[in-house]
């Protein structure tokens, strides 16, 4: 793992994946992306019951670094580079939702391209009330990647998705929350603390049943009402054989 891409334990339960490659606003060349898989085999490994997410500096991550770009254009290579370094990032963002984990994710400053797949990969997202955000292929002449194609229609829906791609307007965070493409907003100057408190929360909800509000979530997109309504037994069956279930009903009825 490179030192641009960061995985910290801060404690057993606590995972953090950190961007610090700051100087360029995060952006990714083939050997971040490459750490991030590798970031996403060792969470799946080891898994955590929460993961945050977060990039050092004025900004989250802005995509793909354009100088490899131009590199990989000058050397003849470009399909070569593109084949590895997405298939670097699919194996993370692919990672990355096969975790049980709940993952809270907080962006500032300019946020574009691929690194919104990482956005989107989370659970709850806080925005820096000094983000925008803007999908910008278009403006290259690229083709959505990270998951962005199959993450941004499920967030809003398909003219919206298709304005994104295709206009690049740029989001300022509270037109991005309006949008439903992030949670909330905080000063930049408390965003790492908001990350922190959400954190906090999810570790506070006892294990089994915050497994069983991602598990249920995502199993929905694909699940008919009924096979839905049999695996909301089954999980609530295995909570209930939960000693904390048993010590907060107790608390409950004092």
């Amino acid at each position: 793992m490179t030192q641009t891409i960061r995985l910290e334990r801060p404690s057993a339960d606590h995972a953090r994946l950190v961007l610090a490659r700051p100087e360029r606003k995060n952006a990714l060349r083939i050997q971040e992306l490459q750490a991030l898989a590798q970031a996403t085999a060792s969470l799946r490994q080891d898994p955590p019951r929460v993961l945050s997410i977060v990039g050092e500096g004025t900004s989250f991550g802005v995509g793909g670094d354009i100088r490899s770009f131009g590199d990989a254009l000058d050397q003849g290579a470009m399909e070569a580079w593109l084949r590895e370094a997405i298939g670097y990032f699919n194996t993370a963002i692919g990672g990355l939702r096969a975790l049980d984990a709940a993952i809270v994710v907080g962006i500032q400053g300019p946020v574009a391209g691929g690194t919104l797949g990482l956005v989107w990969a989370g659970d709850h997202v806080i925005a820096a009330d000094n983000l925008s955000l803007n999908l910008a292929y278009a403006r290259l002449g690229g083709s959505p990647d990270g998951g962005t194609s199959w993450f941004l229609p499920r967030l809003v829906n398909h003219l919206r998705a298709f304005e994104l791609f295709t206009l690049t307007p740029t989001l300022d965070a509270h037109q991005a929350c309006s949008w439903g493409l992030v949670n909330h907003v905080v000063p930049a100057s408390e965003l790492l603390v908001a990350v922190d408190a959400v954190v906090t929360q999810w570790l506070a909800v006892p294990p089994q049943s915050l497994k069983n509000f991602k598990r249920l979530l995502k199993a929905s997109a694909g699940s008919s009402l009924q096979s839905q309504l049999l695996e909301e037994i089954e999980c609530f069956v295995l909570a209930g054989d939960q000693p904390e279930f048993l010590d907060k009903v107790k608390a409950f009825l004092g």
